[in-house]
């Protein structure tokens, strides 16, 4: 079983060796969560994680955004793009796939099958396990279109624990490769547990930190930015980034469990010979609108159950065990059928 990551820094050591800081800046939030965590830890004992986005980084794994409470429910802002997507409008849903102009090195892809050991729940989640990468990504490939093929499986879970008797928030983080016919495009899921519960309103980092695009897009680096009060009190939060060739796009949904799921695709990806991602496409074959879709989608709890994540080892393979410092046993495997084909 994995040993408690209270502060994620194994964690955010892992995503930025993979992303190599690609994507929104990420850094000032990661250590303000982290010191968050250390704080709450002091005064309640409970533990903060953090935040990911479309590239980055793990201490509290999150891409920086909150979304602003207003009054009333649907409350939306949104700062436009100044030019046409690469792709399409980031809240496009029926875009042809674009017609390379020039060759793109081909992303990494891992033939290893690792187990991935679910982590069990105690105290009220007795008989349930965490969320993992592998029933993460099943829930993923069934919220996107159908038409995409994918590949490339990677993903762990996380307990974030204050101490041993305290039965954990869940941390999941999964990626693979979605290819709509016009090259692969790296996606991303990160499931955080409880994080509302453990933002407070007059401390850093906060709602409006993590999901406000007056907060996150103050200089103005994202293209995109838009954040809505859903009507059930949940908050949404939508962002788009290029920098150079680099293209990303994020749905970032703090539920109203206090949960919060991100998912996130960028167009660059591992290549062989190579110790930073390259770009290897041109556009993304995913919209903000098919990316929130994602979030929204009700495979996604913190507990399942143990039969949940069995069935997950079917069908999402080969899949890489990526928690950092573990070296899992390999099984054989073939790629799966259905939404890989």
């Amino acid at each position: 079983m994995n040993e408690p990551d209270a502060d994620g820094r194994k964690l955010s050591a892992a995503f930025e060796r993979t992303m190599d800081g690609l994507g929104p800046e990420l850094g000032p939030l990661v250590a303000a969560s982290a010191r968050q965590g250390r704080s709450i830890r002091r005064r309640r004992r409970l533990t903060v994680a953090g935040a990911v986005t479309a590239v980055a980084a793990v201490a509290a794994l999150a891409i920086g955004g909150t979304v602003a409470l207003r009054p009333g429910d649907g409350g939306t802002t949104a700062v436009g793009l100044s030019a046409a997507s690469p792709t399409a409008s980031p809240s496009g849903t029926d875009t042809p796939a674009p017609t390379p102009s020039r060759r793109f090195p081909q992303p990494l892809q891992r033939t290893e099958d690792t187990v991935e050991p679910p982590l069990p729940g105690s105290g009220q989640h007795t008989g349930k396990v965490a969320l993992t990468g592998r029933t993460a990504l099943s829930a993923l490939v069934k919220a996107l279109p159908p038409a995409g093929r994918t590949s490339g499986y990677s993903g762990h879970s996380a307990l974030i624990k204050a101490n041993a008797a305290d039965p954990g928030s869940v941390l999941t983080m999964a990626n693979m490769l979605y290819d709509d016919g016009a090259g692969p495009a790296d996606v991303r899921i990160m499931i955080e547990g409880g994080l509302g519960d453990r933002l407070k309103r007059d401390s850093h980092p906060n709602e409006d930190d993590l999901m406000s695009c007056s907060v996150i897009n103050r200089g103005g680096q994202f293209r995109y930015c838009s954040d809505t009060v859903l009507p059930d009190g949940g908050h949404l939060l939508l962002i788009e980034r290029t920098t150079g060739d680099t293209l990303s796009r994020e749905a970032s949904l703090l539920r109203a469990d206090r949960t919060r799921v991100t998912v996130s695709t960028t167009n660059t990806a591992e290549v062989a010979d190579h110790a930073k991602v390259q770009v290897v496409r041109e556009g993304l074959p995913l919209t903000l609108d098919q990316l929130k879709a994602a979030a929204m989608s009700p495979g996604l709890p913190e507990w399942i159950t143990p039969e949940q994540a069995k069935d997950a080892e079917h069908t999402i393979r080969p899949f890489r065990d990526d928690t950092p410092g573990r070296t899992g046993p390999s099984t054989s495997a073939t790629p799966k059928p259905g939404a890989t084909g």
